[in-house]
């Protein structure tokens, strides 16, 4: 009978170790679950990146309007940038881009600065800055 007494006082010290969103949850699998999926989709936009640093089309974009989305990841803002973007050989477009900055690198993010993008050749829509 002490065996499972001591597997409900696990399973409570357990239960205080998760973020207060996370406790009372049925089976903290769940949890685990949403946090490896939420780490996989940032190791594909990682590799997605990186593969866009090496085969993308470089450029140079400039900033025409920024705005913050309210939305924080590790306490760096996500800002949605406006481009006017120019790779070599194509007409210039505009569009939108989307991405957390660093809170240190904030002031180089600021409407009329040029920043060097590598655009996807198959979806010009598409862009890593950098």
């Amino acid at each position: 009978m002490g065996m499972f007494k001591d597997v409900r006082k696990l399973k409570k010290a357990a239960e205080a170790q998760l973020p207060p969103e996370h406790r009372g949850m049925r089976g903290g699998f769940r949890a685990m679950r949403d946090l490896t999926a939420q780490g996989a989709q940032l190791l594909d936009g990682a590799t997605k990146a990186a593969e866009l640093m090496t085969n993308g089309r470089p450029g140079t974009a400039t900033i025409t309007a920024l705005r913050d989305t309210g939305t924080t990841i590790n306490d760096n803002p996500v800002v949605e940038l406006d481009l006017q973007v120019n790779v070599g050989g194509s007409a210039p477009c505009a569009l939108t881009h989307r991405q957390p900055i660093s809170r240190l690198h904030i002031g180089s993010f600021q409407p009329g600065a040029t920043l060097p993008v590598h655009v996807d050749p198959a979806d010009p829509a598409v862009l890593v800055i950098g």
